[in-house]
Formats: structure tokens, sequence, C-alpha cells
């Protein structure tokens, strides 16, 4: 019986620290799993600057002066012959599980995609 107790606390814990972090990230519900199983795994490094709530702002089709304005430089751009990524988010380590947040431009400069995940490596 003290097991079936201890094993539905941690149950309400665990969905309540999903809720958390589904708020906290504004992650839909599987990101929010993801991030509350594998936190202790997490590591992400985020810009000195970064918010969530400025980062949400960011759409398709904006210029690279709006992205900059919103939520300024990245940590790194990684741009290649079609597109260009602006890394807002990265890892502490080459295994750890991140929160991503990615802008992803074209080559004349508007955002053609945006990454907002809790990427498992």
């Amino acid at each position: 019986m003290k097991l079936l107790k201890a094993l539905s606390a941690i149950s309400v814990l665990f969905v309540l620290t999903m809720i958390i972090n589904a708020a906290r990230f504004q992650y839909g519900v599987e990101d929010a799993f993801w991030r509350t199983l594998m936190t202790p795994f997490e590591g992400t490094v985020w810009t000195p600057q970064f918010e969530e709530s400025k980062f949400s702002k960011i759409q398709v089709g904006m210029s690279a002066p709006e992205v900059l304005k919103w939520i300024g430089h990245p940590l790194r751009k990684d741009c290649g012959s079609e597109d260009c990524f602006w890394i807002y988010t990265w890892h502490d380590t080459g295994t750890a599980d991140f929160d991503q947040r990615w802008v992803i431009f074209n080559l004349v400069g508007r955002v053609i995609e945006i990454r907002k995940s809790f990427f498992i490596d």
C-alpha cells in the first residue's frame, strides 16, 4: 500500500512539473513531457539576453534586423549555401538534451522557419 501511495505521489508531482514546464517554456504536451522526464540530463546554454516571451513573437517572413530588434544576437550563426541558422540556445555537452531555440533565414535574410522544442540528443 505504501508503494502504491508513493507511486501515486510521484505521478502527481510529474504531471504538475509537466504543467509548469509547459507554461514556462510554452511547450505542448509532448515537449513538456520530454523536458520533465529528461531534466536531469538537460544542458541548455541560453544566449544572455534571451526571453521566451520575445522569442515567441518571431514570425516567418520577418527580416534579420527585426529579429535582432526583438531578441538580440544569437550565440552563433551557421550559414550554408541555402539558409542561415541563428542559434539562440545550444547544449553544454555533445550529448545533452536541450531547449532548442533557433531561427532559420533564407539567403535574402527572411525568417523561413522557427525551431522551438525540447531536443533530445
